[in-house]
């Protein structure tokens, strides 16, 4: 799985932006170089899952968030852990798992749409 980091970023730029605070303020506030946060900004960073939760804490924003749609998968990758997964269960038990996925998709989408 990859991150797509230019959708993290334009998630980020976009609350920053809808706060009214600029780059400056902010990388002042979580203790990161300007050019540093500019790049996250833009995606062209790797963040570390501290630099990752400081922007989450500061913008109160939820990592599944910041996350949504940012993780890519093949599908072949997918479908394996898919497998895997109803593989685990029995089989009385996958008709009950598989309804618990058709809502979490339901609850993905509505996320999505906010």
């Amino acid at each position: 799985m990859n991150v797509d980091y230019k959708t993290l970023g334009a998630k980020i730029r976009q609350k920053r932006q809808a706060l009214g605070l600029t780059q400056e303020r902010v990388s002042e506030k979580l203790d990161l170089s300007e050019s540093f946060y500019s790049r996250i900004e833009r995606g062209e960073r790797v963040l570390s899952v501290e630099t990752l939760l400081r922007i989450a804490n500061f913008y109160n924003l939820s990592l599944d968030y910041l996350l949504l749609n940012t993780v890519r998968s093949s599908i072949a990758d997918i479908e394996a852990d898919l497998d895997d997964i109803f593989s685990s269960v029995t089989p009385s038990q996958k008709p009950f798992l598989l309804s618990l996925l058709r809502v979490q998709a339901e609850n993905i989408n509505k996320l999505a749409k906010l």
